[in-house]
């Protein structure tokens, strides 16, 4: 048997074993990088921006950052790459742009980020709704420095692209595998 042969073979069975493993929602399986089972076009230089604006450091950090400045740096995102038209609406033509510029027009790509962004749009402008009806007619959310908006959005959409990763970005093995399936078992992050 060819080295081909025997990795395919294996690739397949370490899958099918993955596939028969019964999933429990309240345990997640261990901890897998997203970006090591579905390759994403990094945005290191915007992300590094408003880290630098916001006086965020993700570098040597010990324990959890505070939800208001991870609410913040994905609010500063967005703004940076002008993704929004409105405080609650996607400029769909300024991300496909985007899209499409870092990802050497890898049109696979893009149109799974693109679903991804059309369906993650509404999802946080109803769990918007949602905020804002549970916080004393947005009482609460005026006393916020950055609407979660943002970090809805962008949660959602990297979900989505991960539940729907294009096979030429998906990186094939048990972990990511398993990872995959609980994910969309689960329905983490997604209406």
């Amino acid at each position: 048997m060819q080295k081909f042969e025997l990795f395919a073979l294996c690739s397949f069975l370490a899958y099918s074993c993955v596939k028969a493993v019964e999933i429990d929602c309240r345990r997640p399986p261990q901890l897998v990088q997203p970006s090591l089972c579905c390759k994403n076009d990094e945005r290191a230089a915007v992300m590094e921006t408003c880290a630098q604006r916001l006086g965020i450091s993700f570098e040597n950090q010990k324990g959890a950052t505070a939800l208001e400045d991870v609410t913040c740096f994905a609010e500063c995102i967005v703004k940076e790459l002008q993704h929004l038209s409105a405080p609650e609406k996607i400029n769909i033509e300024a991300v496909q742009n985007y899209l499409q510029t870092k990802s050497d027009n890898d049109s696979t790509y893009v149109d799974t980020m693109l679903t991804a962004y059309r369906k993650c749009e509404s999802v946080a402008q109803q769990r918007m709704q949602v905020i804002k009806q549970h916080s004393l007619g947005g009482g609460v959310l005026a006393l916020r420095r950055c609407s979660p908006f943002s970090g809805i959005l962008l949660s959602c959409v990297h979900m989505e692209y991960f539940m729907n990763c294009p096979a030429n970005r998906w990186t094939e093995n048990a972990e990511c595998a398993l990872a995959k399936q609980f994910v969309t078992q689960c329905a983490i992050g997604t209406v």
